[in-house]
């Protein structure tokens, strides 16, 4: 018996041959002579990345990418094809199955309208179950409707809902699946790393009639990159893959997938979606208060959904502001859906609304180091004792970093993908110099802060650690150590730490540490460190910049 896939698609489609594109990986590597796609043999006259490999067309499916996708999603590659983001997905599914004047797809107005408009593009019909009043889905009400169409190949869900934030629950999802036994269910979980959802990849690669749509271009930034996935079981994943260009996925956007997925920066996007959804509900509340907002709706994005008075007024006044949002009128009276931005980018917006907030000037920073011997991402927030998260490939250095970022009283995650085949000297020299440098980005212009710093007793060891965040990079060490190393850490990096974060920092530190116990004078020295630097960043309500120079 035939998969549903087969028997739902086009006939133009199934007498499409596979593709017929070795990756070039999969024999010799790297070192293929390419002769075989008319290729120019020279690099393009471009500087630095943006020259690598331009002349060349890139795999059409990319290997490493996919295996990253198909982990991220937790399918295997078979299960999984990378599209130009998400329009793409919905693109290929309609091209696929729909047949001009004869098919149908469905949707739930108001939702992400690319749907229709594919479906318009290809000639098929769209049938509309209209959402309740309060944007849910009534599963009863809407299985009703479609089953009344013969032709109806694709019922297009969205969840979160886009504009309007609802979640559709797992249970209504499977139950609209085992209805539509002859329809294939399209899932587009394009918000749900905002939400509380739990996604349905694993029930889709099981399943003839559920695909899942998932992107990059929200949680991971990549909107420029235009790189999404469609998730399904292998026999369908295999013939949407037919309807594919040779070469659809641009060099640079696979590039910049794989750097944006690696594990060293895994635990900052992680980070960035926790301070998106904070944001999001603090600006729901504040939004409350707002003399033009009628209703607020908080659903599962990185947005908000908001019904105004006079959109027309807003709307001019918007555009004077250089603000864009986008207004859906189609979905309430008023209704628009507002992004949530940078906290710059929130207060602009808030202004906007009427809404008037103090300036918090929250200290947070984020930076990414690569070099050929390490990969770090570091993320601090000077205002804040939440999370703590190092990992840097040495155990006794993450804990001494721990205790800095503890005893300083701000979080931070740093994460390092190091040459510790070598040893462990760049990565522990990498670290600091990350580290420094994005607690230099975070202090800003350095206005009201305490500016020096502190001494610390650990058992038998003393740890003195002056410092003056001057913005003058300046380093003393004394002491030293018996032992070499200390688990995978060498003892001598010690100083080498203290240079390094010194002069990415822009301050002058000095260090002195004696006692008998190499572990404790280790400690005592990254915790007098960190008790400095509490004493360092904290700042008054004066905004007074600490310098007689009126600069630092």
């Amino acid at each position: 018996m035939t998969n549903l896939a087969t028997r739902l698609a086009r006939p133009e489609v199934l007498a499409l041959p596979p593709v017929d594109i070795v990756p070039v990986e999969e024999v010799f590597g790297a070192d293929t002579i390419k002769l075989d796609a008319n290729e120019n043999p020279f690099a393009p006259l471009l500087e630095g990345s943006l020259s690598a490999g331009i002349n060349r067309y890139p795999e059409p499916q990319p290997a490493r990418l996919k295996r990253m996708m198909a982990a991220l999603y937790g399918v295997s590659p078979e299960q999984l094809i990378i599209t130009r983001g998400g329009d793409d997905g919905i693109d290929l599914l309609v091209r696929t199955f729909c047949r001009p004047g004869i098919d149908a797809i469905s949707v739930c107005s108001p939702t992400f309208s690319v749907y229709e408009h594919a479906a318009r593009l290809q000639g098929a019909r769209v049938l509309d179950v209209p959402l309740s009043a309060d944007f849910d889905l009534d599963v009863d009400a809407f299985l009703a409707a479609v089953r009344e169409e013969a032709s109806l190949k694709l019922a297009f869900l969205c969840s979160p809902n886009n504009p309007t934030g609802n979640p559709l629950p797992r249970e209504d999802v499977l139950r609209i699946a085992d209805a539509l036994t002859d329809t294939i269910v399209l899932l587009d979980e394009a918000y749900l790393e905002f939400s509380e959802l739990e996604s349905l990849a694993a029930e889709a690669v099981k399943r003839d009639n559920l695909v899942i749509l998932r992107t990059l271009s929200k949680a991971y930034g990549l909107a420029g990159a235009r790189i999404g996935a469609l998730v399904g079981n292998r026999e369908l994943i295999a013939l949407v893959t037919r309807v594919l260009p040779a070469y659809p996925l641009p060099t640079l956007s696979i590039a910049a997938a794989e750097t944006s997925l690696a594990p060293a920066r895994r635990p900052l996007h992680e980070e960035r979606i926790r301070k998106l959804k904070a944001d999001r509900d603090r600006m729901a509340g504040l939004l409350e208060a707002s003399p033009i907002v009628r209703k607020v709706r908080n659903g599962g994005g990185n947005f908000l959904f908001l019904e105004v008075d006079e959109p027309d007024a807003l709307a001019r006044k918007l555009q004077a502001l250089g603000i864009r949002v986008r207004f859906r009128a189609n979905a309430a009276p008023g209704g628009l859906r507002l992004t949530i931005g940078t906290d710059r980018e929130n207060k602009a917006a808030l202004s906007a609304f009427g809404v008037a907030i103090p300036d918090e000037g929250r200290r947070r920073a984020e930076l990414v180091r690569d070099t050929k011997e390490t990969r770090i991402a570091v993320a601090v927030d000077l205002d804040s004792e939440g999370q703590r998260r190092i990992e840097t490939g040495i155990p006794f250095y993450d804990h001494m970093l721990d205790q800095v970022a503890a005893h300083g009283g701000f979080s931070l995650t740093l994460m390092c993908e190091g040459d510790l085949e070598i040893d462990a000297h760049h990565s522990i020299e990498d670290c600091a110099i990350a580290f420094g440098g994005a607690l230099s980005k975070a202090l800003g212009d350095r206005r009201g802060i305490g500016r020096f710093g502190f001494s610390l007793p650990m058992d038998e060891a003393e740890a003195h650690v002056l410092i003056d965040l001057s913005g003058r990079p300046h380093s003393v060490f004394e002491g030293d150590f018996k032992a070499s190393h200390i688990g995978a850490y060498p003892t001598e990096m010690t100083e080498h730490v203290f240079t390094s974060i010194a002069t990415s920092l822009g301050a002058a530190i000095h260090v002195r540490v004696a006692g008998d116990n190499d572990h404790h004078k280790t400690e005592a020295c990254f915790k007098a460190f960190g008790r400095a630097l509490r004493q360092g960043v904290v700042r008054d309500a004066s905004g007074v910049l600490p310098s007689t120079k009126g600069v630092l």
